[in-house]
């Protein structure tokens, strides 16, 4: 996308943004990136978050740890992925759940992206329908359910979202800063954004997106 276009982009997120009550920072600087990464390797992230997710609800590591491994999933596991699983269940801390927890957020982003489902709407969590749209090892199914997957929303498209939750988050690190009740969840913003960034950028690792306001 040329300048001009993500500059239009600029400009119309945040009229929605203010539109919706909240307010916009006009210095903010447009997003320099342009490539979307290849299906093939935001399936396999999706897959593995959703098997490291039921490690936040009581599953044990071992058994997340086989799972990926009989899918040939270990390849998209990050750093600290890998650490979580080499730990037992008894010895995860209280950042490893919440991390894991908020792979909730980040998949429903990757949900989106996909075209699983239709919105991501800043205001509202993750959907009723998510857990019914992904593989269920509970009840021992493969990963058949994202390796149907095959596109990606157009990379305009995905950018906008890119750039609006982008805009969404300084406007929640701003307001808690000064002190000031959010509007949004911070946390599900940031997310979300995580997950786009990731995508659009095509070196970096899980544990290391650049994700400054």
């Amino acid at each position: 996308m040329t300048t001009a276009v993500k500059t239009q982009i600029k400009v119309a997120n945040e009229e929605l943004i203010k539109k919706a009550g909240y307010h916009v920072n006009d210095w903010l600087p447009i997003l320099d990136t342009n490539t979307l990464r290849d299906v093939s390797e935001i399936k396999g992230r999706m897959a593995a978050m959703n098997a490291l997710i039921n490690i936040a609800f009581g599953a044990p590591t071992s058994v997340i740890d086989s799972w990926l491994k009989n899918n040939n999933l270990e390849n998209y596991l990050s750093s600290s992925e890998k650490a979580v699983l080499m730990k037992g269940t008894d010895d995860l801390t209280e950042l490893d759940v919440n991390s894991l927890e908020w792979y909730l957020e980040s998949l429903w982003s990757f949900m989106w992206l996909t075209e699983m489902i239709d919105d991501l709407s800043p205001e509202e969590y993750v959907g009723d329908n998510m857990a019914s749209l992904l593989p269920n090892l509970k009840e021992g199914e493969n990963n058949n359910k994202l390796e149907f997957l095959a596109t990606v929303r157009p990379i305009d498209t995905a950018y906008q979202m890119l750039d609006y939750y982008y805009r969404l988050h300084w406007y929640c690190v701003d307001e808690r800063l000064k002190g000031k009740e959010v509007k949004l969840n911070e946390g599900v913003v940031y997310h979300r954004r995580k997950s786009l960034e990731w995508a659009f950028d095509e070196t970096a690792d899980w544990d290391q997106v650049e994700m400054g306001t």
